[in-house]
């Protein structure tokens, strides 16, 4: 898959439903690798599914962002992998 994106990562919040799913479609379709963040499992592997169907690239991260620790964390591994 290539577009605009390719080859930059994207963190998406609330990547399960509403504009945070559509924003993560959007920016997949454009190349991008996206890091899907949202608390609902379930839907963020419906979009992960999505995603991988054309050819995406995501990464999933089911956490509340309300768990400030968890947020240092997702900074830091992001920071490492990529």
């Amino acid at each position: 898959m290539s577009g605009r994106l390719q080859d930059r990562l994207a963190v998406i919040t609330g990547a399960s439903r509403g504009i945070g799913r559509a924003v993560a479609l959007g920016m997949a379709a454009e190349g991008a690798h996206v890091i899907l963040v949202a608390r609902t499992v379930g839907a963020l592997e419906e979009v992960d599914d999505e995603i991988r169907k054309v050819g995406g690239k995501a990464t999933l991260v089911p956490f509340d962002l309300t768990d400030l620790p968890a947020i240092d964390r997702l900074g830091a591994n992001i920071f490492e992998r990529w």
